[in-house]
């Protein structure tokens, strides 16, 4: 009986472990926009670099990046600012101040889910 319940147990462990690798057990990840048990969370966007109050100046290209989570990917992205309209399409992009327009202006970043569901975050930048 031992050496029976023994093998049992054996047997139930590789079961276990062969759905875990193939991921049958796998509840998804919201961060990666998989499938989750409840509702989906809100979107929402925020905008990592610059950050609000930056002074930009020179030929250094400048990072712009924003994150989004929540809502349906895949996501669309607009990055525009007051002063020279839309700046970007993408996620990320870099752009040397000596492009922008010179002053003090906000850029938004504006992002849009699978659903239609749009979401913005804004930071105020200031151009030498």
């Amino acid at each position: 009986m031992r050496m029976i319940m023994k093998g049992y147990l054996i047997s139930i462990l590789i079961c276990v472990a062969v759905c875990f690798s193939s991921g049958c057990m796998d509840q998804g990840n919201e961060d990666e926009g998989g499938p989750s048990d409840g509702p989906l969370s809100p979107l929402s966007v925020v905008i990592t670099s610059p950050a609000t109050g930056s002074i930009l100046s020179g030929d250094d290209r400048v990072s712009f990046h924003g994150e989004v989570r929540g809502g349906e990917p895949p996501y669309t992205y607009q990055w525009s600012s007051s002063l020279d309209g839309t700046l970007s399409e993408e996620r990320s992009f870099s752009k040397p101040p000596s492009e922008m327009s010179k002053g003090r202006y906000v850029v938004t970043l504006t992002a849009a889910d699978a659903a239609g569901t749009m979401s913005e975050a804004s930071v105020t930048v200031t151009v030498l």
